[in-house]
């Protein structure tokens, strides 16, 4: 995620609806602020205007579930983040070609369970 100075050229906090855009005029990431502190749905773009990522934050921090795209537009992977801003809850990544690569689970930061391994073609390779 960008780093966005979270007060504005007055040194008062940013607050309401926010748009960030690259020097071609495509936007670059968009959401709130709340007392300057990120807050609600936010979602990141590439210079050439697809969707890179989305998700929410809570006071500043990223919580929530979360999506990442590759350049293509297919889904990169998905997974979510505790109150401490570390990965909990099911992680999946996915090839370019939008198969499934690995998926398991995550519990504050750690990975826990069973994980599963795939090839490109969709077939477990390891458990």
């Amino acid at each position: 995620m960008k780093d966005i100075p979270a007060v504005d050229e007055k040194g008062n906090p940013k607050n309401g609806r926010f748009k960030l855009f690259f020097k071609n005029g495509l936007i670059s990431c968009r959401g709130e602020f709340d007392n300057g502190k990120k807050s609600g749905k936010w979602k990141y773009y590439l210079n050439n205007g697809q969707l890179q990522s989305s998700g929410s934050f809570k006071d500043g921090k990223i919580v929530g579930r979360w999506k990442w795209f590759y350049k293509n537009g297919k889904l990169r992977s998905t997974g979510g983040f505790d109150d401490k801003e570390k990965k909990h809850g099911t992680w999946k990544r996915y090839h370019a070609n939008g198969q499934l690569w690995d998926e398991g689970r995550m519990e504050h930061g750690k990975k826990k369970g069973t994980w599963k391994v795939y090839s490109k073609q969709g077939q477990l390779l390891k458990r």
